[in-house]
């Protein structure tokens, strides 16, 4: 463990600057959204001398703030955007005449895995790096995370992209595992591809997500000791997924997947029955584990999900970085808060095989990577090409050990023909998909704004919709009944929760015979002070739940 080392997110730097917790902000939120762009240049107009604060000069403030910090390193500088710019450059304290002043900065990036500029990530700054810090440039060539031939095939792809900073440095296996074999360990476990990278043809998307299955089983047959965490399944954009999702779901494997709308994950059942226990003991001090114990028994007999299982996953993280040492039990609620925050702009939920697109991916790595077909761009100008091919890049270093690269006969993935040599295996797959009904599906997530958010309220707490609520548990199915020119939310027992607001009867009265299943994601809190003004005499209760709903609907009809 690392001591007197400040690790923080842009944002989680930015608030500790300006002392403004997650938690003062996440309480009293009533439109659940938290500026956080808004702390970072906060932040920047303390550290610059912007925002007068009484009885300290400008220069102070900043020592203050900076009081003990002689170093900082920004990681994945390739993805930073302007206001992160100038935070780095802030606290850096780049525009100061005075050397000792500053602080010594150093950046590491990549600028082959830039790809995000459709959020505003600028590979500009760290091109000008040299010019703003007037230093030089070291590279990192050496890859501790693949196989040689997954780097090779990787190397392949991305060396037909021009504007590199490091086209003449190709990325080499570290020097400790360069005398073993070029597969790794999957050289002689697996006698068919020998930890070659695979690039497999398939019919169509139902092909193709047949074909992960099955290699999913061959591999596991393989190696015993597999898990299903081991694996990960990207594409260019959530499309192919649904397929692929659909069939591990009918063979009931488990998988992790990312949210399509944005929750206030503080205001979830879970989170909020496990935030409100921890401020009951807010003025005591416990071990993370003894946290851990007395939330199992707050859990009582309620079923095991996807939001208990982001709390264990907190508590595991919390216990490692506190050494399960007593700390005051403020500090794990002000964590908990921090924890959710980020967890809220990954979105990614459950456990098992890793299922996303890969901009959600990037930062992770999997021992087997499967890249889907099926959605790839074909741009027309040279720069959106070479971005669209560092996506591809991207997705295949996110693989350790196997990486199969999925290729559809009708307008395959123009990027695989430049992956070649002895590092790649074609493979046309010969299965069969099972002669059952296959249905291919389509999975939304229903947007708060289709939610008639504060239909329950208007009821009181007396009102037996409260009580179907609160009986209702993720992961269960309702449906939707059309009640004259309204839809509303029912449970399988028939009993109303909600109603879909006009935008949402509005785009599911007519697709109603197309679901297949509604289920609840999750359970979320509204308080009396939610509603805006004008609609609050309307309330009667001072808090009720909605339930937040993934629809799983038919895409293309039935294929037998």
């Amino acid at each position: 463990m690392a001591k007197a080392v400040t690790v923080a997110t842009y944002h989680g730097a930015a608030m500790r600057l300006t002392g403004i917790s997650i938690r003062d902000m996440a309480e009293p939120q009533r439109q659940n959204r938290i500026d956080f762009d808004g702390i970072i240049k906060r932040a920047v107009t303390l550290l610059e001398g912007e925002q007068d604060i009484p009885g300290m000069e400008p220069d102070e403030v900043r020592e203050r703030l900076l009081s003990g910090y002689s170093h900082i390193l920004v990681d994945e500088y390739q993805d930073i955007d302007e206001d992160q710019y100038s935070l780095v450059s802030a606290i850096a304290g780049r525009s100061l005449e005075a050397e000792d002043h500053r602080l010594t900065l150093l950046a590491v990036g990549d600028d082959d895995q830039n790809i995000y500029t459709f959020r505003g990530a600028n590979v500009h700054f760290i091109r000008r790096f040299q010019e703003d810090y007037d230093t030089h440039i070291i590279y990192l060539v050496e890859n501790y995370r693949s196989s040689r031939h997954i780097i090779a095939a990787s190397n392949g792809l991305i060396r037909h992209n021009r504007d590199r900073m490091k086209g003449k440095q190709p990325i080499q296996i570290n020097r400790e595992r360069a005398p073993g074999l070029p597969g790794g360990r999957w050289t002689k476990l697996d006698p068919v591809s020998e930890g070659r990278v695979k690039v497999v043809s398939v019919r169509d998307k139902l092909h193709q997500a047949d074909y992960v299955k099955s290699e999913m089983d061959r591999m596991r047959t393989l190696d015993p000791n597999a898990r299903w965490g081991d694996f990960a399944v990207l594409s260019r954009s959530k499309t192919p997924l649904a397929s692929v999702r659909s069939l591990l779901e009918e063979v009931g494997y488990p998988f992790r997947t990312t949210l399509d709308t944005g929750l206030p994950f503080h205001r979830v059942r879970e989170i909020e029955t496990c935030l409100t226990w921890l401020a009951a003991g807010e003025k005591e001090n416990h071990r993370a584990s003894e946290l851990k114990t007395g939330l199992l028994r707050v859990r009582g007999c309620r079923k095991m999900n996807i939001w208990w299982q982001l709390i264990d996953i907190f508590l595991c993280a919390y216990r490692e970085e506190t050494a399960d040492s007593i700390q005051p039990v403020t500090w794990a609620i002000d964590r908990l808060y921090e924890f959710l925050s980020e967890k809220s702009r990954e979105k990614v939920l459950g456990h098992g095989i890793f299922m996303s697109t890969i901009h959600s991916a990037k930062g992770m790595e999997f021992p087997h990577v499967f890249v889907l077909d099926g959605d790839w761009r074909h741009p027309m100008d040279n720069a959106r090409w070479e971005e669209e091919r560092r996506v591809m890049y991207v997705g295949m270093t996110r693989a350790e050990e196997t990486l199969r690269l999925l290729r559809i006969s009708k307008k395959p993935n123009p990027f695989l023909k430049e992956i070649r040599g002895d590092c790649v295996m074609p493979f046309t797959y010969q299965g069969v998909v099972d002669e059952y009904e296959h249905i291919d599906k389509i999975y939304e997530m229903l947007s708060l704004s289709e939610i008639y958010l504060d239909y329950p309220g208007r009821f009181p707490r007396t009102h037996a919709i409260h009580t179907h609520l609160a009986e209702i548990e993720t992961g269960e199915c309702v449906s939707f009944f059309r009640n004259n020119a309204k839809l509303e939310i029912r449970s399988q027992g028939g009993e109303c929760l909600g109603r879909l607001s006009n935008e949402g009867a509005n785009k599911w009265w007519e697709r109603l015979d197309q679901i297949l299943a509604v289920r609840v994601v999750a359970m979320v809190q509204r308080n009396r002070d939610d509603p805006d003004e004008p609609f609050q005499d309307r309330i009667k209760a001072d808090q009720w739940e909605i339930p937040v709903l993934e629809i799983v609907s038919r895409a293309n009809g039935v294929r037998s």
